[in-house]
């Protein structure tokens, strides 16, 4: 009985092909989607956030240019100082298209309030969302969560940027990307180039 083999087969391929659980995440691909609730809505307006709503085909954001998607855990010294700087990057380059979204990845109940009150020591007022189950963290940082981990995301949806657990000078290196993304670095050199 050499039929059943075969149409196994047969069967087998004539399916789908099983997702993969963690998608090629990239500079140049498209950009991992998500919706996840938030834990400040009441200062970022949001009780969940959807990635579409910034980038994509049908984003809902018109003024939206690029995403910057930050991981952090509460037990993280980096993201500690990160979080106030990602809120003055929202401050001086919302208007210019910049959405800073946030993302806690601890799954503890106590380390999921510290990522809270990080968000509120800071004043955040960008969505700071919680992956309490890591799904979005396996899909974006894999198994080495190096953190934090920034992926800057452009208006089409694909990723521009990636940086795992990056050094100490986090400040100058993110401020410079937002600008390049934002399209703010050439015309700073260019205004600065007309004032000589």
């Amino acid at each position: 009985m050499r039929l059943l083999p075969t149409l196994a087969l047969a069967a087998a391929l004539a399916l789908p092909p099983v997702a993969r659980a963690e998608e090629e995440v990239a500079v140049g691909l498209p950009a991992p989607g998500f919706t996840l609730r938030t834990l400040n809505p009441e200062e970022s307006g949001a009780a969940t956030v959807s990635l579409h709503r910034y980038v994509g085909a049908e984003a809902e954001d018109p003024e939206a240019k690029v995403v910057l998607l930050s991981f952090f855990a509460s037990w993280c010294g980096p993201c500690k100082k990160e979080m106030p700087y990602l809120q003055q990057l929202n401050l001086m380059y919302r208007d210019q298209g910049l959405r800073v979204l946030s993302v806690n990845i601890d799954r503890e109940e106590a380390g999921i309030a510290a990522g809270r009150k990080m968000a509120s020591a800071a004043r955040a007022t960008f969505p700071v969302l919680t992956d309490r189950f890591n799904f979005l963290a396996r899909r974006y940082l894999g198994e080495e969560a190096r953190l934090p981990s920034v992926f800057l995301i452009a208006r089409d949806g694909t990723i521009a940027r990636i940086e795992r657990g990056y050094g100490k000078d986090a400040a100058g290196f993110l401020l410079g990307e937002v600008q390049r993304a934002l399209g703010l670095a050439a015309q700073t050199a260019r205004a600065a180039r007309a004032a000589e």
